[in-house]
């Protein structure tokens, strides 16, 4: 079934969450190892035929970041450092939960046309402005291409996403991809509502990724304990990589934490039982876009909570910073008086 990633200048900051990124990973390992012999899309600052017959060497995610490897030779070099398929629950892997079907929820922003007797859409229009560049590195060297999603970010394998409905024009126009890599031996990539450029070797720091087994939880308590509002501290990618505003406010309201609550006034055992909210959820979220199951939220985007109390929403956010949207149940995540925090 078709999925994308859940979440423009804001768009820099609404991606999709790590759950999504890595699904995407595991979607282009199969074609590690294999020649890019044609290649098409609308991407203008970021040309498409700059990848035209590199070998696609390695892909890393990291938080909520994706990371392919080219090289312009066949020989293979080590392989990055990102770790292996991690184990779910009852020792069933990751990387057997790999298919390759489309993943996507069309972005009506970008439109395209079908030409007959191809399968590939003809890209109209120019590219976002948020569409990064960079300069390809020099000949003959490695070249790492970092992708970041946008809201609507998808990977399409093998196949070209479809528009399920009509634009505001009432036209019936196809999303353009922002990349397509065709490879040698006969699949096909294609990109939709991402931004590219040319980057230096990721920096791999998988004790601050949620989804990582060398998560430190440790650190992530540290963090959690500073005298700021918890849901301040779990958006900061440098403790908890690869969350994003669906896990947050999931977390919080199964912790029972209201979003404004000082760390440094939560116990030690409710923030805990936070960090082991997000690890679950964002586990248990992975598990399903696998298992091809819708994402089942209790507090995003929703009305009432489970317990059928009305829910409050509000745009939180550091002083001068980048403001979320933020659910809460006001009675299942009470503001407590400062006293009785301790």
């Amino acid at each position: 079934m078709p999925h994308s990633g859940d979440g423009g200048h804001s768009q820099l900051h609404r991606m999709p969450e790590g759950p999504s990124v890595r699904k995407f990973h595991h979607l282009i390992s199969p074609f590690v190892g294999q020649q890019v012999v044609r290649t098409g899309g609308s991407s203008k600052k970021m040309p498409p035929a700059t990848l035209q017959s590199l070998w696609l060497q390695d892909t890393q995610v990291h938080g909520k970041k994706l990371f392919l490897r080219f090289n312009p030779n066949e020989e293979m070099e080590p392989p990055g450092r990102n770790p292996p398929p991690e184990p779910l629950e009852g020792g069933a892997w990751l990387e057997e939960a790999v298919c390759t079907e489309p993943v996507s929820v069309p972005n009506a922003q970008e439109t395209s046309t079908r030409p007959s007797g191809s399968g590939e859409p003809i890209p109209r229009g120019s590219d976002s402005p948020d569409d990064l560049g960079g300069h390809s590195p020099a000949a003959g060297a490695q070249k790492w291409l970092e992708v970041r999603f946008g809201l609507f970010g998808s990977i399409w394998v093998n196949e070209f996403s479809r528009a399920k409905k009509a634009n505001k024009r009432g036209d019936w126009r196809d999303p353009v991809p922002r990349l397509v890599l065709h490879f040698g031996g006969g699949g096909f990539l294609a990109f939709y509502n991402c931004q590219m450029s040319w980057s230096p070797p990721p920096v791999v720091e998988p004790t601050c990724d949620i989804l990582s087994a060398e998560f430190h939880r440790g650190q992530a308590l540290e963090a959690l304990s500073r005298a700021q509002p918890v849901c301040y501290t779990l958006l900061d990618q440098r403790y908890f990589s690869g969350l994003g505003n669906i896990i947050k406010n999931e977390a919080l309201y199964r912790a029972g934490i209201h979003p404004l609550s000082l760390g440094s006034l939560l116990s030690s055992s409710r923030l805990v039982a936070l960090v082991d909210h997000v690890v679950e959820f964002s586990v248990d979220w992975l598990r399903d876009k696998f298992q091809g199951k819708e994402r089942h939220t209790q507090i995003y985007q929703k009305d009432q909570c489970p317990a059928g109390h009305q829910v409050m929403k509000e745009m939180f956010g550091p002083p001068g910073g980048f403001q979320r949207l933020t659910w809460w149940c006001p009675q299942c995540q009470p503001q407590l008086p400062s006293e009785e925090y301790s």
